[in-house]
């Protein structure tokens, strides 16, 4: 069984280990039992899905920008789980891209990747609202 807080690093072995069904499980259990502000989630499978996206990419190491971007949003006051979810907004919007025929460019991906701040994220945030 995985258990997921997306305000806790999963073991990266552990994470990548267990299976997309069991992983997919975990986070939305997780979303399901938080108690406190989360953003609206119309489609709750495919927010859990970018969180795997994401865990996956910090768990392997690739790309390396994502680490770097979580560590500096952490370290600029988002929580861990607001920052996932800012890389997971760059994921949703490549697979947007490549939904529309945008081929995925990974060189574009670390670059937005190297970009994303906590300002930024918190700006964007607001203009949702």
């Amino acid at each position: 069984q995985v258990i997921y807080d997306a305000d806790d690093t999963p073991d990266p072995q552990a994470w990548l280990a267990a299976d997309d069904a069991a992983r997919l499980a975990a986070v939305e259990a997780h979303h399901r039992a938080l108690v406190g502000p989360h953003p609206p989630m119309p489609r709750p499978r495919v927010h859990a899905a970018i969180h795997l996206v994401v865990e996956g990419q910090l768990a392997s190491g690739e790309p390396p920008q994502a680490r770097r971007a979580l560590d500096r949003l952490v370290r600029g006051g988002l929580s861990r789980h607001e920052a996932v979810h800012a890389i997971g907004s760059l994921v949703a919007s490549a697979t947007q891209g490549a939904l529309s025929g945008k081929r995925f460019d990974a060189a574009d991906y670390g670059r937005a990747l190297d970009a994303l701040t906590p300002e930024g994220w918190r700006a964007e945030g607001s203009a949702a609202r």
